[in-house]
């Protein structure tokens, strides 16, 4: 629910989006509409294929819908610029993949830092920031290992610190807990939960496991391509 007067910080209103396979069409959202308020904990689950991917890579502006709009902050993305959607992403916007997306050659630390550079920030100030993630997500003694040297969570973890170096309003993961098994997986969940209670920050969380997403203020169902 939205407090009287309150703006959202995210909508969706009726996005679809299709792709071309070949000389097929082939739709994958159809009428998407939701709500996110700032700390809001939004778990969207469904099986693999089902579009969760595709709804999360529109709702960061990483792709652009077909039709509909999506709102970020009152201000639709269709008006916003080419060249000022990525800085806004960098800015506003926190990603977590499935499959990490550390670069190997650099340490925790220096994966970390990297969407601080992009943003200019003092190297020092970004320095200092991101060591205290990386303490914060339990990685203290591990911040000069390059990720071939971390387990599977580990470089999870280093995956939502550099998530969030740049302080943003919304954190996207998409099935942070896929390559991990229970124990580890358990732990993630638990961590973006107090990472979430701390930083503030709005979180949606795109699982295939329902066990995972029924611990979300609330939860929807993608099916056929439609939240329910």
């Amino acid at each position: 629910m939205h407090p009287v007067g309150s703006d959202p910080m995210l909508t969706a209103v009726n996005v679809a989006k299709s792709y071309r396979i070949g000389k097929k069409t082939v739709p994958v959202l159809r009428e998407v509409n939701l709500k996110l308020d700032a700390r809001d904990f939004l778990a969207i689950h469904g099986a693999s294929g089902a579009g969760k991917s595709t709804l999360l890579h529109l709702l960061g502006g990483l792709d652009a819908a077909d039709s509909g709009e999506i709102c970020f902050k009152g201000k639709s993305f269709r008006r916003w610029k080419r060249n000022d959607l990525p800085r806004f992403r960098n800015r506003e916007i926190g990603f977590v993949f499935q499959a990490y997306h550390l670069f190997p050659e650099f340490s925790a630390l220096e994966n970390v830092c990297l969407p601080g550079k992009i943003s200019r920030k003092s190297t020092a100030t970004l320095a200092q920031k991101a060591a205290a993630l990386l303490e914060q997500v339990g990685l203290k003694d591990r911040m000069n290992h390059r990720p071939c040297e971390l387990s599977g969570g580990e470089q999870q973890r280093v995956a939502i610190a550099r998530s969030l170096v740049n302080d943003p309003s919304l954190l996207l993961a998409d099935e942070p807990t896929g390559n991990l098994d229970s124990v580890a997986g358990q732990q993630i969940i638990e961590m973006l939960e107090t990472l979430r209670d701390e930083c503030p920050i709005a979180l949606v969380l795109a699982t295939h496991d329902l066990k995972i997403g029924n611990r979300a203020q609330q939860v929807v169902h993608l099916i056929d391509g439609r939240l329910q």
